[in-house]
């Protein structure tokens, strides 16, 4: 069973919909392999703006499955379906989910006397998937879960800042590969929600590190997970130590990768665990070590190793399609020679705008530029998603890295995605002067008022709490990322 989710950051999927429409002028939507026939009464969908699908509330929202209902004096349409409320405020950049405000670039309107949504953060918060068919001019929504019919499954590479967190989707067979640190697990989570039904099937964690491990926590929190691996080492930081005490906590199935059994997923694919069986100093040479194989299409997951491990271990590397990069792009975990034994047709670098240590790395970047292969960034992309049958593989993005992407610098003088919170080095909380401590009423989490969470709330659901101890009479419980 899932477990229940308190305050999350949500980060919306905002990949642009095509402005593609019809020889008639119009958009087709199918929901779940049927196509909605839109009356004119309900209005029909159009490309806004921002380039961005809109579509009449009511008919589709029904359609999806959903109760809808209209609040006009706060001119708000309302979505409800399986616990989940969607208020979408007429004319504003944001969603409301849970409460939770989700950021967009577009918004609701009302046209000719009938109120329009922007599909995909809507039905996304829904944990929708919608995909652009080209080919037939049609925005495609399946429901969150749902097996593809033509047994495709994802990688989705997650924009977790200067960190890292892959999941693996078969259907309803659910893989997490960390979670980046611990500021971003409210994300994670959220991410989540749009493809785990039920239980979180595995969870592997790379190596001890906080950009790794730190969001993991959440997920624990959220998700009753059935299997975690690690490496087996352990550390002596506060991270290491809530990530252990989850753990045990959850009594989940434990292995240590280098006796941990391959996972077979349903539709066929296997996760294998290559062992490296020497044991290393540095943490990051103890990564756990994953390739994902499903017909003829091979990802690899190296964590953080360093080539010279890699080398040391090249009997283990054979070619692959994807390669997500090791160590964020770091000149420490590319080599020749590695690069020989994988020859990767696709690599995606996880890393944060604006990081402090400079990656991706000249020496790193060029490496793999050199090879031919297609190079995507989380920092450039957002999250990334790889789907494939087996054989075909396809991405979200068409951002491909550049030399001029080396550090990860923010293009223009105005950043494009937010500020990376780095790995162990918390800031010092800002002077909260008139509100100590704010505290929301749907999740029952209290957060220091410089807390991020509070940003993403809904003033209604704000309550003012004098001290720590009156937030906890009232039986509010503290934010694990702010620590009140």
């Amino acid at each position: 069973m899932k477990k229940k989710i308190g305050l999350l950051l949500i980060a919306a999927l905002l990949i642009s919909v095509p402005n593609c429409t019809n020889a008639d002028g119009t958009t087709k939507i199918e929901i779940n392999g049927k196509q909605v026939a839109y009356t004119k009464e309900a209005g029909t969908p159009f490309v806004d703006d921002a380039g961005r699908t809109q579509v009449p509330f009511r008919q589709t929202m029904e359609t999806y499955g959903c109760t809808v209902s209209w609040d006009g004096t706060e001119q708000m349409a309302i979505a409800q379906k399986d616990g989940i409320t969607v208020e979408v405020p007429i004319g504003q950049p944001y969603i409301y989910r849970n409460g939770t405000k989700v950021e967009n670039d577009t918004a609701a309107l009302i046209q000719d006397g009938r109120t329009y949504l922007p599909i995909r953060v809507v039905l996304e918060s829904f944990g929708a998937k919608v995909q652009w068919n080209g080919n037939t001019n049609t925005v495609v929504v399946t429901s969150g879960g749902q097996t593809a019919e033509n047994g495709d499954i994802q990688v989705h590479f997650l924009d977790v800042g200067q960190g890292d967190a892959a999941l693996i989707n078969d259907g309803e067979f659910e893989i997490l590969i960390d979670a980046g640190v611990s500021a971003e697990g409210g994300k994670v989570v959220q991410y989540l929600s749009g493809y785990v039904d039920g239980d979180l099937d595995v969870v592997v964690a790379s190596h001890e590190d906080a950009d790794h491990i730190g969001g993991l926590p959440a997920v624990f929190d959220a998700y009753t997970v059935k299997e975690v691996v690690d490496n087996g080492r352990t550390s002596t930081t506060k991270t290491y130590n809530t990530y252990h005490n989850k753990v045990q906590a959850e009594g989940s199935d434990y292995a240590v990768d280098t006796t941990a059994q391959n996972i077979t997923l349903p539709s066929g694919a296997t996760l294998e665990f290559l062992p490296i069986t020497a044991v290393y100093d540095n943490a990051n040479d103890n990564s756990v070590v994953t390739m994902l194989t499903y017909g003829d299409v091979e990802v690899l997951f190296t964590g953080d190793l360093s080539a010279d491990v890699a080398d040391a271990n090249s009997g283990l590397f054979s070619d692959v399609e994807v390669l997500k990069a090791g160590h964020h792009g770091s000149r420490t975990s590319v080599s020749s020679q590695f690069l020989q034994a994988t020859k990767p047709e696709y690599v995606v670098i996880s890393a944060g705008l604006d990081n402090s240590y400079g990656h991706p790395h000249k020496e790193a970047l060029s490496a793999y530029l050199n090879t031919g292969a297609d190079v995507y960034g989380t920092f450039r992309s957002g999250d990334i998603v790889m789907t494939t049958d087996g054989q075909k593989i396809s991405f979200n993005t068409t951002d491909k890295l550049t030399l001029s992407d080396v550090g990860a610098k923010s293009k223009g003088t105005t950043p494009v995605q937010k500020p990376v919170t780095q790995p162990e080095q918390p800031s010092k909380p800002v002077a909260e002067t008139t509100v100590t401590y704010v505290g929301n009423k749907n999740s029952k989490v209290f957060h220091r008022a410089s807390c991020s969470s509070v940003s993403q709330m809904k003033d209604s659901n704000k309550v003012s709490l004098s001290s720590r101890d009156a937030a906890i009479s009232q039986g509010y419980r503290p934010c694990e990322n702010c620590q009140p």
